[in-house]
């Protein structure tokens, strides 16, 4: 019926086209053949460009995304078999000249899907799935000394009595006793401790502690039980080991000749060493914007791998001979890459490291083989090779966030560059002229790098952390001088310096400005509104805004700006699908939160400052401090806890089973940590069988019809995927 209806309402327009005067039609049919081509024409402009190898790593990125969301993991085989069969075709269909964009698009969809799959099974190991009290053997392969809380260690190779070697993980991280010390990397130790499978997220969509655990392969977590004991030595040599004890030992010069803050921030931009950072001074970065600074990423790899660069070619210029005949920027750019080397080796590694060193290497690379450094392609090329290594990025804050600012900036490099220059004034207008425009260029050029990267990234860092650091444009603008010209340029200084013994001079040098870089922070986090709290994003949102993004960031036609409409609809219907949770439980069940009649949520069986309470007040701007305000409202006795809804609906918080009785019968949800009686008359019940299955509830209540309608959202469903938490115990 449809169909038909559809039919007539088409062939009613051609009937109407035909009707128009003969001349209407022509011309109709004209601009509309017209558009059409000109659209083709553009398109096949742009992929004439590379814009396709753009496209194909959003698409590669796509597919391992759609991977990570999918509600149950797909056979590997499968998408394997579809990404081998489309990209054969899409290569016979290249050779022949058909039709071969579609099918390839296809082929890299699976092939990022594929990919991703094998990662995760490559990492899928035995898990802790119950608490447990072992002695342990292991070797010491991580050490994490920490300045407000207790050290932790990473083991692996692990022996123990109490656990089988069929459900032994591969690494377990256990926190230490601070006053016992950390052991040598590369020794094998023995101790006591509890273990206990690594926590999932508390509230659904938050901060998942197992995913990241499973991505770093370690299987379980715990505290040790008084001292450990060295069982042997670290091995008289190897690779690994040696680079963590020359980075402990840089640690420990930086430390010795700059104790306090400014040293603690020296080592986290020289090795990534954050452990000795306060949290004051963590909060006082992240607030103030500048907190990417610690991040050893894009900016301080290309800070030294630019300063190393620009240093050997300029002494190499020097020479006539060899600047006349000799490829002296090839050659620099050697140099520039064996530093770089050098210097990821030392600073640890993490993800967003190894995301710049290989953009990095890819912009070395394209000035050895006479291509321009920077430019999209470049970038594409990283994120297929990134996504190849770690797909499981493309969910994370730091891969969107860094690709994301550098799209945006070659972009608006690029249409800074194509742009009309005329020229209205003489240089020599007045004396000095030349000067005065010089730092004026250099000022106005940090301005709108910290101002494009800033709005490339602000919707992500808002999604993730649901905070906006309101000046962070006035905050990078003060700190982007000392960083660049005092603290990077000197810092690579003593790092070259400190075999020989000579780091005292530029580690000084480097101090200061750090000193200059926390007053800036602490300026500016001291403004009023300095941190404003964003409201709850829906993916949706965050996915348009994205797309728009890529769209204006990839096509280089007028058609890019097509793109704006796609963010200014993310952005609308932000407060449009803000839909907060009414309740909150638990994975284990032992906290609830419901939100009352004023909008705010109060907890039962959770304290203030808890880290229950945290993800909790996670979007609501904050928990209280105070426990009163926490639990207003909540009525308790011996066995169970009452709060109510908006709706003054009653919500029990069972902890003993004789508040079952009355519960079941009263309220309108029942969660508990305890099992439930199979005849709970709640209309809805939320108990550990429930809870083991499928993790942390967020519960919504729609009242339109009177009878309240539960929209029940959990961390995972009924089949969970390899990173989730299984909630056995």
């Amino acid at each position: 019926m449809e169909l038909r209806s559809a039919t007539r309402s088409v062939q009613r327009l051609r009937a109407r086209f035909h009707a128009l005067p003969p001349a209407w039609s022509r011309r109709l049919g004209w601009r509309g053949a017209d558009i059409g081509a000109a659209i083709r024409n553009n398109l096949e402009a742009e992929l004439a460009e590379r814009a396709g190898l753009n496209w194909l790593a959003v698409v590669f990125g796509v597919g391992a995304l759609v991977y990570f969301t999918l509600p149950r993991e797909p056979l590997f085989g499968v998408l394997l078999a579809g990404a081998l069969v489309f990209g054969i075709l899409a290569a016979v269909a290249y050779r022949r000249g058909t039709s071969w964009r579609v099918v390839t698009i296809l082929a890299v969809l699976l092939a990022g899907a594929t990919l991703a799959k094998w990662r995760v099974d490559r990492l899928e190991a035995p898990e802790i799935t119950r608490a447990v009290l072992a002695d342990l053997s292991g070797r010491v392969i991580d050490r994490e000394s920490r300045l407000e809380r207790r050290p932790r260690i990473v083991l692996d190779r692990i022996v123990s009595a109490a656990i089988s070697p069929g459900v032994m993980p591969e690494r377990v991280r256990v926190t230490l006793t601070a006053k016992y010390g950390l052991p040598p990397l590369g020794s094998r130790i023995t101790l006591k401790a509890r273990l206990t499978p690594v926590a999932g997220a508390v509230v659904p969509g938050g901060y998942d502690p197992h995913r990241a655990a499973f991505f770093d392969g370690i299987g379980g977590s715990g505290f040790a039980l008084g001292q450990w004991t060295l069982e042997a030595e670290p091995p008289a040599f190897s690779l690994d080991f040696a680079i963590a004890d020359i980075r402990a030992a840089i640690v420990q010069r930086i430390m010795t000749a700059e104790p306090g803050e400014a040293g603690a921030v020296a080592a986290a931009l020289l090795v990534g060493e954050r452990g000795a950072l306060s949290n004051a001074t963590n909060d006082s970065l992240r607030i103030s914007g500048l907190y990417h600074i610690l991040s050893i990423s894009g900016l301080h790899m290309m800070l030294i791998a630019g300063v190393t660069f620009f240093v050997v070619r300029g002494l190499l210029a020097l020479s006539p001979p060899l600047a006349l005949r000799r490829p002296i920027r090839k050659w620099a750019a050697l140099v520039a890459v064996v530093v770089l080397t050098a210097y990821f080796a030392l600073s640890g590694g993490g993800a967003a490291t190894v995301r710049s060193y290989v953009m990095a290497l890819i912009i070395f690379g394209a000035i050895l083989v006479d291509r321009p450094a920077l430019s999209m392609r470049n970038l594409a090329i990283a994120a297929f090779i990134v996504l190849g290594l770690e797909p499981e990025g493309i969910v994370e804050p730091s891969f969107q966030m860094s690709f994301a600012a550098v799209a945006a900036l070659i972009a608006g490099w690029e249409l800074w560059r194509d742009r009309r220059r005329p020229s209205l004034t003489d240089d020599n207008v007045f004396p000095g002229y030349r000067v005065l425009r010089l730092v004026g260029k250099a000022v106005a050029g940090v301005a709108l790098t910290t101002l494009v990267a800033g709005l490339a990234t602000a919707p992500f860092a808002a999604y993730h952390f649901e905070r906006v650091a309101t000046y962070s444009l006035l905050g990078n603008l003060l700190a982007a001088p000392l960083v660049s010209a005092i603290i990077m340029p000197f810092g690579l200084l003593s790092l070259a310096v400190m075999p020989f013994g000579l780091e005292a001079l530029p580690l000084a040098a480097m101090a200061w400005g750090i000193r200059m870089l926390l007053s800036v922070s602490t300026f500016v986090a001291s403004l009023p509104g300095a941190q404003v709290r964003a409201p709850a994003i829906a993916p949706l949102c965050l996915l348009l805004v994205a797309s728009g993004m890529l769209w204006l960031c990839l096509w280089r036609r007028p058609w890019r700006l097509l793109g704006l409409p796609a963010i200014g609809l993310g952005l609308v219907l932000i407060p449009l699908l803000i839909d907060p949770p009414d309740v909150l439980v638990s994975p284990d069940g032992r906290a609830v939160a419901v939100r009352d009649a004023t909008g705010v949520l109060r907890v039962s069986g959770a304290r203030a400052g808890s880290y229950a309470v945290g993800q909790f007040f996670d979007e609501e701007g904050g928990a209280p401090d105070d426990g009163a305000v926490l639990r207003e409202g909540v009525r308790c006795d011996a066995s169970a806890c009452l709060l109510t809804d908006a709706a003054a609906h009653p919500v029990s918080h069972v902890r003993d089973p004789l508040a079952f009785a009355e519960d079941c019968e009263r309220a309108m949800i029942v969660a508990t940590a305890l099992t439930a009686p199979a005849d709970c008359g709640a209309p809805l019940v939320i108990d550990a069988p429930q809870l083991a299955r499928f993790g942390a509830h967020a519960i919504r209540i729609d009242r339109t019809e009177g009878k309240p309608v539960f929209r029940i959202t959990t961390d995972r469903s009924a089949t969970p995927r390899p990173w989730q938490a299984t909630g056995k115990e």
